[in-house]
Parts: structure tokens; C-alpha cells; sequence
């Protein structure tokens, strides 16, 4: 972490959190700097498998993007996993320091691990559904497990679920299959995951 931060005075504006080194895991909420668990090296590797399953199911017009700062409101840039997003919307929806606004988002992907708490699982899905994102996925690759949920009435509701062995399918905004086993990677053999 950047010496920086810890000599900063006052609350953190977007402008001054946009500064900082980005990886995902430093994220500015309503004035408050947020630092979540660096990535592991399986959690990478989840987010990737991940990535590909949504990049071929996407039908044309949608578009998957990896770790982009989404703009939530005033002083608040969270950094999702994934973002599914209209092809055609990133350039205007872009601004010049490459935030995304979450306007833009069609869905929002976390991945997650026994490193994580309550801020991924709980708070984060909050605030993306209090800027009305129209649909969250949350996976826990230790479950593994995912929850899907749908914007209704300005809070998120389960559409879909799937625990260990099963395949999570939404159908909803695009038609999802996703084998929980086979992203988390433990259809891998015991030497392959103990790299990981």
C-alpha cells in the first residue's frame, strides 16, 4: 500500500482515489477509501474461467470487461470483478479517466473466497443495487456456490441459485449456463490446485 494513504487528511474524493495504483482491490465508498483482499492466484484464475463462460454466452450488442472502475455516485468507485455492459455504450460511457458509470452496467459479476467478508458479499451488492444496476452475480468459489439476483422495487431479489455440483442457469439478462465445479477449478486434479 502507498505511504500516502495513511498520511491523507479528510474524506477521499474520486479525484484523489483515481490516483492511487489501481488492482481491484482499493475502491472509494461515499468519501471513505474501501481495501479488500488482494487477488489470489485461484481467485485470478476463477474470474477468468468466468470471463469465458459470459463471453460465449453474450449474444451481440453485450460485451464482458474485466476490473473497470464503475462510478456509483458522488465519491463512491467500486471495482466489480466483471461488468457486462452494452458494446455500443463504452466509449460515451467512459470518461477521460476511464470510469465507467454505472448506468452502463447491465450486470455486475463478483467472485469470491473464504478471504472475503461481508463488504463483498453483503455491502458491495447494496450499493450496486441502490445505483439500480439491473442485475448482480455473486460466486463463491470455495462452495463452490453462485446467487444471482435481479433489481426489483430498488433492492435485489434471488432469481437463481446453485450450490456445489450443480450448474447455475440464468436466463435472464442472457442465457447463462455456468458449471460451478468446472470454473471454481476442482474438476482439476489435486496437483493441478494445489499450484493454484
Amino acid at each position: 500500500m502507498d505511504p500516502a494513504v495513511f498520511d491523507h487528511e479528510g474524506p477521499w474524493t474520486e479525484d484523489v482515489f483515481l490516483d492511487l495504483p489501481h488492482d481491484g482491490h482499493v475502491e472509494v465508498v461515499d468519501g471513505t477509501l474501501f481495501i479488500g483482499p488482494i487477488a489470489t492466484e485461484q481467485r485470478a484464475d476463477v474470474v477468468s474461467r468466468v470471463r469465458e463462460a459470459v463471453e460465449s454466452a453474450l449474444p451481440d450488442g453485450l460485451q464482458v470487461r474485466g476490473q473497470v472502475p464503475l462510478r456509483l455516485g458522488p465519491d463512491c468507485v467500486l471495482v466489480p470483478d466483471l461488468v457486462v455492459t452494452a458494446a455500443a455504450t463504452e466509449s460515451k460511457s467512459k470518461d477521460a479517466d476511464g470510469v465507467l458509470e454505472a448506468a452502463a452496467a447491465l450486470m455486475v459479476i463478483e467472485v469470491v473466497g473464504r478471504d472475503h467478508g461481508i463488504a463483498d458479499r453483503s455491502f458491495k451488492p447494496q450499493l450496486y443495487a441502490r445505483s439500480r444496476i439491473p442485475y448482480s452475480l455473486l460466486i463463491d468459489h470455495d462452495g463452490p456456490t453462485a446467487v444471482a439476483d435481479m433489481i426489483i422495487g430498488g433492492r435485489y431479489h434471488e432469481y437463481a441459485r446453485a450450490g456445489a455440483g450443480e450448474q447455475l442457469r440464468i436466463e435472464e439478462p442472457f442465457v447463462l449456463e455456468l458449471d460451478l465445479v468446472a470454473v471454481a477449478g476442482l474438476d482439476e486434479g489435486p496437483e493441478a490446485r494445489a499450484g493454484a
